[in-house]
């Protein structure tokens, strides 16, 4: 993964999601969004900077990333 992929919540993370109580429906929120990996961070460790299709950028673990375009 690095800068300009595109990517989506992973299923390892959805299913977590999905599992949790969900009183504002967020699992389908997440299900729909599309990031673009804006950089690689140091801290915390093994991160992305993510900019979502929804006006937000947050830090994410890779773990929770899957590359749906390079």
């Amino acid at each position: 993964m690095q800068a300009g992929d595109l990517v989506q919540w992973s299923q390892q993370w959805l299913n977590g999601c999905s599992n949790a109580k969900d009183p504002y429906q967020e699992f389908e929120h997440y299900k729909d969004q599309i990031g673009i990996i804006i950089q690689t961070v140091e801290h915390p460790e093994n991160c992305m900077r993510v900019l979502w299709s929804d006006g937000e950028d947050d830090e994410v673990h890779y773990d929770y990333l899957e590359v749906i375009c390079k």
